[in-house]
C-alpha cells in the first residue's frame, strides 16, 4: 500500500463504524476526567484518587484497543475491531512496558554521555555561581554569567550540544524500534515478540527503512496539524476542552494507529 492509500484509508477509518467510534470516544473523555475536572474547579481529595485508578484502568484498556487498531491495519480490516476490555487491558499492559523499555535507554544513553562529557558538574558549577551571586546581591544576568569561568561554560555548552544531538538520534532510532515492536505485539499478541530485535529488524528491511521513516513523517505533521485544530477547539470556553476530547483527540488517535498498521502490514 502507497503512503496516499494509507493516509485516505486512515482518515476514513474512525467513523468506519460510528457506535464503535462513539465508545472509544467515551473512554478518552474517561480517562480524561482526572485532568479536566479540577481545572473546572472540582477539587476533592477522595475524587482525585479514584479518578486517578480510573484514569489508570481506562489508560491501559484504550492502549490495548489500540494496539487492536494496528492489527486491523495489518489484517485489512475494514472496521473498528470489536471492544474486549479484559483483553484490550491486558494488551495495553504488554505495550506500555515494551514503550518504557525502549524509551529508558534512550534516557539511560543521554544521561551516560551528559555524565562522561561534564554536563552536570559544569552545570552544578554555573547554579553555585549563580546562587553566590544573588547572595553578594547581583542580580545583573550578564554579571552573573560573567563570573562563570571561561572553561565551565564551554564544557557545558559542548557537554548540552553533544548530549542533544545523542539523545535526538537514539531517540528517533528507539522510537522506529518500538513502532515495530509494538506492531509484533499487535501480530502476535506477546510481548516477547516486541523484544525480538532480529525480527524486529527484519521486518523494517520487508518495509523499507526509507518508506518507513517518510511515511512516519507524513502521519506525524497530519498528527500535528490535528493536535492544531484539537488546541484551537480546546480554546472555545466551557465546551471546547469536551469537544476537543471528545471527537478530534480520539479521532487523531485512531487515525494514527491505523496507519501504523497499514504501514506494516507489507511485513506480514
Amino acid at each position: 500500500m502507497n503512503l496516499r492509500e494509507i493516509i485516505v484509508d486512515s482518515i476514513k477509518y474512525p467513523i468506519s463504524d460510528y457506535r464503535k467510534f462513539l465508545i472509544f470516544c467515551a473512554l478518552i473523555i474517561l480517562m480524561s476526567l482526572s485532568i479536566v475536572l479540577p481545572s473546572y474547579g472540582v477539587k476533592n481529595g477522595t475524587l482525585a484518587i479514584i479518578l486517578s485508578l480510573v484514569t489508570l484502568i481506562v489508560l491501559f484498556v484504550v492502549a490495548g484497543y489500540l494496539v487492536g487498531i494496528i492489527k486491523s491495519g495489518i489484517e485489512s480490516e475494514d472496521t473498528l475491531p470489536d471492544f474486549d476490555y479484559a483483553k484490550n487491558f491486558v494488551i495495553g499492559v504488554k505495550a506500555i512496558i515494551l514503550d518504557i523499555i525502549y524509551f529508558i535507554i534512550p534516557l539511560i544513553l543521554a544521561i551516560i554521555v551528559a555524565s562522561a562529557t561534564g554536563l552536570f558538574t559544569s552545570f552544578t558549577e554555573i547554579v553555585r555561581i549563580g546562587i553566590d551571586s544573588v547572595a553578594n546581591e547581583t542580580t545583573n544576568m550578564t554579571t552573573i554569567i560573567a563570573a562563570v569561568p571561561k572553561s565551565t561554560m564551554n564544557t557545558f555548552t559542548n557537554s548540552l550540544s553533544i548530549t542533544l544531538i545523542v539523545a535526538i538520534i537514539s531517540f528517533i532510532i528507539f522510537s522506529l524500534l518500538a513502532f515495530t515492536a509494538i506492531v509484533r505485539l499487535a501480530k502476535f499478541e506477546s510481548g516477547t515478540e516486541g523484544i525480538r530485535f532480529k525480527e524486529i529488524l527484519k521486518d523494517m528491511r520487508k518495509i523499507g527503512f526509507l518508506k518507513i521513516i517518510i511515511t512516519l513523517i507524513v502521519i506525524y505533521i497530519i498528527v500535528l496539524a490535528l493536535v492544531f485544530v484539537i488546541s484551537l477547539i480546546g480554546l472555545i470556553p466551557y465546551i471546547g476542552v469536551f469537544i476537543g476530547i471528545f471527537v478530534a483527540l480520539p479521532f487523531t488517535l485512531l487515525f494514527l494507529y491505523r496507519a501504523i498498521g497499514l504501514l506494516y502490514a507489507d511485513a506480514y
